[in-house]
């Protein structure tokens, strides 16, 4: 009975499917899966350094890079437990250049995503690290326009803001790491997009409800700016950068005041303090408010005030 020999991709071993082929036509499967990837490699690396740079970081810290039908709709996703890469084989090429500078980015990161931690302190690390790999794809794109333009024309088209705001500023001023600093706080505006993973972490920190130490640390933009030292630490505290959905806002305090530490705060419960007292809220009518903290120390000044007159 004949085997199949061991793939290795960027240093991972990728089993012989379960399917109906013959042992040959795997074999040749995964050799093709690997003419493939190294192909694409090869396209970033000679189109753009900031990707080769990106790419490399990552093989060399043994970070493996594959390919998967099965990745569900995504383009592609990093796996921190498996230190893997994985490209959705189904897309073309040319969406699969820029994909694979963005997930292997988010092999050079650091998160957290520790239930000791605020709902909010995990959404503001999770928005700043997604906005950080876009920001890099973002820029190997754009170095990437004339030698493979329709791999520039689909980013655009799919994050235009993100596009535009690196162009503007590195045509105007050619200083590369400014225009990736005005691209990664443009991937905030996009509301709608920007709350799936708000929706996302919510979901997932609401876990550490029974958890005694959960929801009590912050993350400040010096802990931020580790992992993003080309953005400046006041946008993190920004307007731009604090704003939540009405609903993101509500699963906050639903999920923090649901602690197991007030459980036997029954009545009072709506008046506990949560992390989303500090967040800007966006109705649905697209208006922004102020967080509730900020509200309330203006609205101290003002008794103060009055009172010392």
């Amino acid at each position: 009975m004949s085997t199949v020999a061991p793939i290795f991709i960027g240093g991972a071993f990728i089993p012989p499917a379960v399917s109906t082929l013959s042992e040959e036509e795997k074999l040749l499967k995964e050799q093709k899966r690997e003419e493939r990837l190294n192909k694409l490699i090869e396209r970033v690396s000679k189109s753009s350094p900031i990707g080769k740079r990106v790419i490399e970081s990552a093989l060399e810290r043994g970070i493996s890079i594959c390919f998967d039908s099965e990745n569900d709709n995504t383009l592609g996703k990093y796996i921190p437990s498996m230190e893997c890469v994985i490209l959705n084989e189904k897309y073309p090429d040319d969406k699969l250049l820029s994909t694979i500078v963005h997930e292997c980015r988010h092999s050079e990161q650091k998160p957290v995503k520790d239930h000791t931690y605020t709902i909010l302190a995990g959404a503001r690390e999770t928005r700043a690290l997604e906005a950080d790999a876009m920001a890099h794809e973002c820029a190997a794109v754009y170095q990437m326009r004339k030698t493979e333009p329709e791999t520039y024309k689909l980013f655009k088209q799919r994050h235009t803001g993100i596009m535009l705001a690196y162009e503007n500023s590195f045509e105007k001023e050619k200083d590369e790491k400014k225009a990736k600093s005005e691209a990664f706080k443009a991937w905030y505006d996009d509301a709608s997009y920007v709350e799936l993973y708000d929706r996302g972490i919510v979901e997932f920190m609401a876990m550490g409800s029974m958890y005694s130490g959960g929801y009590k640390n912050d993350m400040p933009a010096e802990k931020l700016i580790e992992n993003v030292d080309y953005v400046e630490k006041s946008f993190f505290d920004s307007k731009r950068a604090m704003t939540f959905s009405e609903k993101v806002v509500k699963e906050t305090q639903k999920a923090e005041r649901g602690h197991i530490r007030h459980l036997l705060n029954i009545f009072g419960r709506n008046k506990i303090k949560t992390s989303a007292d500090d967040m800007y809220v966006r109705k649905q009518d697209g208006s922004v408010s102020s967080p509730k903290n900020k509200q309330d120390a203006i609205m101290k000044k003002m008794l103060m005030a009055e009172a010392g007159r």
